[in-house]
């Protein structure tokens, strides 16, 4: 054959694939994923946060493409309207995400200060029983350009609840930025949130004024006495049961979450789709079986429909009641979605449904495109829609299968809970550092009793609490979930240190994460190109290198690898940021068990291969350092200094945390602000962190 004939078969081929796929209204299913790309672009900096500029840009793209699709007719296969289509919904994020920044951002504290803070609670958690963590709307008390939000802990046994005016002393600090390039900025979050610093109260608010008694102090009313009530039921587990039922995690045992999350479990503290799904089905299958035993009403009426709207409005309940989080809110849209294609008589999950919810929310919430949670739900949601897709087109059937409903069951939980961790894995690995290697044993185990009796029982106690009837279903549900717990810590066990990976090269995430779209959303043959980047992404995981220093942007936080190993630096060996720094390093130890003891009163020292890191803590120690050491990292100004690799901390206020590695005998900077490319959340202070 030759090679123009070849040719000729091959493109032939392609333009096939490419026409079935757009007869199929498949290519239009990756629009929201080109807006997420949107999104990163303003975020990262490489496309100006202008709205103006980016509304005008996405209408021309749009006239564009309409102009397009009229001259081709959808008959021929130029490129131009797709391209133009592609390039409006990459705009079109771009566009969403400028607009959020514009109206939902806010000013930054700049330095860290105590202040007497006057402003009504917007948002209120408990983080244990002498513990919660408030959010106030400022209205007096700070310096302009004033934080329109502050974020404080309080330590008090009463809980201070939401619509309410307080005044309360507290210490705060500006927000702090990603633990090292690549981790996860918490800034960015909490300043699209509104929140333009955090800190802690040095004693129980004053209210000035009751709460104003509108929707949101009377839904925190009922939250409260919901929590009280699961509290009062006393048992091992009901810490867990108030994280399920009302989102609030600051009950559980520290250890149950590390096995939970250890086991793969850890999806089930997340209020998601999976809890919506729970209780909207367990309202839908109650509601549909009462009124199908009333034949006069099964008959002549659609008892189907109306067991979508009582569900519906027990979702709804219980969105208000677990605090409506980013997740629950991008799980609630996903299943009105589908409740509402149940009253209109469409199939109730289809890929254009979950494409349809990921555009509502990337409209609603641009910036939560980039949160982990978004990521890790939707892509299990896809993956597991695309297998189900196959598996209807195939008409995969095993003979006798659905004359065992036990079996079935088994069998449909174990390929959902394959699907969902093979899907999640990247995501999990890039931002967490870690897999759940036995999640799959642990699902079994524990999620037939979730599904089959614990949520079940939270819902009955719920909608039998007003009548104080709840004691009983409680106490079933905390049952189910002493079992869920001990199934938790039995398989952490038996995973020890092996779900740690160590960070995940960027380049490895999106090749596994485009790969898993692209098999899951295309139908023709060609969507097997997406196991190629999936491979492609997983074969270039060997070859990440970790960094030899890694300096938290509080220049606090530092921690490098020494002749024995990984080392902790520094006086604070309990911190946060020590522990996301080890296990991005691969080291699955707590910062106190990696310190490394050559500190003193003038600081702190790791030999290296060639001379030492210093942590030098007095002017005099600094000299010396500067002059032997290999690295010098200090929270102060370094006016001179002759060492190889000096970070101080105007290096840090203006590039963010930093790691370095070794490269033929000099050292290789990597930062988190590359080139001072500082965000608007990312405002450092004038002096360091205390």
């Amino acid at each position: 054959m030759s090679l123009a004939l070849t040719g000729r078969v091959h493109r032939s081929w392609i333009e096939t694939q490419i026409l079935e796929e757009r007869d199929g209204g498949r290519f239009s299913l990756l629009l929201p994923a080109l807006a997420i790309v949107g999104v990163w672009l303003v975020v990262a900096g490489v496309v100006a946060e202008n709205p103006v500029t980016l509304g005008a840009t996405l209408v021309a793209l749009l006239a564009l493409k309409t102009l397009a699709v009229r001259r081709e007719r959808f008959t021929s296969l130029t490129p131009f309207a797709p391209v133009a289509l592609g390039l409006a919904a990459v705009t079109a994020g771009a566009f969403a995400v400028s607009l959020q920044m514009e109206f939902s951002g806010t000013a930054l504290l700049k330095r860290p200060m105590a202040a007497t803070v006057v402003g009504r609670i917007v948002a209120s958690q408990s983080l244990g029983p002498k513990k919660q963590r408030i959010v106030v709307a400022v209205e007096e008390g700070l310096r302009e350009p004033m934080p329109r939000k502050v974020r404080v802990n309080v330590r008090s046994t009463e809980r201070f609840p939401v619509g309410a005016t307080v005044s309360v002393r507290a210490r705060l600090m500006p927000l702090r930025g990603p633990v090292m390039p690549g981790a996860y900025d918490p800034a960015r979050r909490l300043y699209f949130d509104g929140i333009g610093a955090t800190g802690f109260a040095y004693g129980a608010p004053e209210i000035l004024a009751p709460p104003d008694g509108g929707l949101g102090a009377r839904i925190d009313a009922v939250r409260r006495l919901v929590v009280e009530r699961i509290r009062a039921a006393d048992g091992p587990a009901s810490g867990f049961a108030v994280a399920l039922l009302a989102g609030e995690r600051g009950f559980l045992d520290e250890a149950d979450v590390e096995a939970l999350r250890a086991s793969g479990l850890g999806h089930i503290l997340a209020i998601s789709g999976l809890h919506m799904a729970l209780v909207a089905g367990t309202v839908f299958a109650f509601v549909r079986a009462a009124l199908a035993r009333i034949p006069r009403l099964a008959l002549r009426f659609p008892i189907k429909k109306w067991a979508a709207v009582a569900s519906l409005l027990a979702a709804t309940f219980y969105l208000a009641l677990s605090g409506a989080s980013v997740a629950t809110v991008r799980a609630y849209v996903m299943l009105l979605i589908g409740l509402l294609a149940i009253l209109a008589d469409r199939p109730a999950i289809t890929m254009r449904s979950v494409a349809i919810a990921a555009a509502l929310i990337i409209a609603i919430d641009p910036i939560s495109a980039l949160e982990p949670g978004f990521q890790m739900s939707f892509l299990a949601v896809v993956a597991l829609v695309g297998a189900y897709e196959w598996w209807a087109a195939k008409r995969v059937r095993r003979k006798g299968l659905g004359r065992q409903p036990v079996v079935a069951f088994l069998v449909g939980l174990g390929a959902t809970s394959l699907i969902a961790g093979f899907a999640t894995a990247p995501a999990a690995a890039f931002h967490f550092q870690r897999l759940a290697p036995l999640g799959l044993l642990g699902n079994l185990a524990a999620m037939p009793v979730l599904t089959l009796v614990a949520m079940p029982a939270g819902v009955i106690a719920l909608v039998l609490m007003p009548l104080g009837l709840e004691h009983w279903p409680l106490v079933v549900m905390g049952g189910a979930l002493e079992v869920i717990l001990f199934v938790a810590h039995k398989v952490a066990g038996w995973t020890g240190s092996a779900g740690v990976t160590g960070a995940m090269p960027t380049l490895s995430a999106v090749l596994a994460v485009a790969g898993i779209v692209w098999l899951s959303v295309m139908n023709a043959p060609w969507r097997l190109a997406g196991v190629i980047a999936i491979l492609a992404g997983v074969a270039l995981v060997p070859f990440a290198k970790h960094p030899d220093l890694v300096v938290a942007d509080d220049g606090v936080s530092v921690a490098a690898i020494g002749p024995a190993g990984v080392h902790q630096l520094g006086p604070n060996t309990k911190d946060f940021p020590g522990s996301i720094i080890l296990r991005a390093l691969g080291d699955v130890r707590e910062p106190r068990a990696a310190k490394h003891e050559s500190c003193d009163a003038f600081g702190c020292t790791l030999p290296l291969p060639e001379g030492y890191v210093a942590l030098p803590r007095s002017p005099r120690a600094l000299l010396e350092d500067c002059r032997r050491a290999q690295v010098v990292a200090t929270r102060g100004v370094v006016r001179r200094c002759a060492g190889p690799l000096v970070i101080d901390r105007n290096q840090l206020r203006a590039h963010g945390s930093m790691t370095a590695t070794r490269e033929d005998g000099g050292w290789h900077l990597v930062t988190a602000r590359p080139q001072g490319n500082t965000r608007p959340w990312h405002l450092t202070p004038n002096v360091p962190w205390n």
